[in-house]
């Protein structure tokens, strides 16, 4: 029994370091990346005023969506801290505001030229539909905020 356990435990520690977190959707292009990127930081902006919110990226963020959110963030004026594996968590001064972690997850259904972009920011969610016209990113919806 232990054979197996030592077998699978692994592979079961690798799947769940990946995370459920990042770009699923196989058909973006840079220039949709870009764009889904704009929209997202413009409502987060809404919500959390630029100047005084900072965050965390809790994950990396090796595809065209996160390395156009994490440059979009920063020129719209907030203070991000990027994702590094071996940062210990400092301790916070007295009087400091920790950063707001941030996640994310942009997918699509299979067959539909839709995508979905989820930011998760601290306890709370954003989330909008894109539909994708003429190379064109089109909102879908309304966005959503889950406090």
């Amino acid at each position: 029994m232990r054979a197996w356990i030592a077998l699978f435990a692994p592979l079961w520690l690798a799947a769940c370091a990946s995370g459920p977190y990042g770009n699923f959707a196989e058909r973006t292009t840079p220039a949709i990346n870009q764009q889904l990127a704009g929209a997202t930081v413009r409502q987060l902006a809404v919500v959390h005023p630029p100047a005084s919110t900072r965050l965390r990226i809790n994950q990396e963020t090796p595809d065209g969506y996160g390395a156009s959110l994490v440059s979009t963030l920063r020129a719209a004026g907030f203070s991000v801290q990027e994702f590094d594996p071996k940062a210990q968590p400092a301790p916070m001064p007295a009087g400091t505001v920790a950063p707001l972690p941030v996640n994310y997850i942009v997918d699509a259904p299979k067959d539909s030229e839709l995508f979905r972009v989820t930011l998760l920011v601290g306890r709370e969610s954003l989330s909008r539909v894109y539909a994708v016209q003429n190379g064109r990113l089109l909102a879908a919806g309304a966005w959503v905020r889950k406090e």
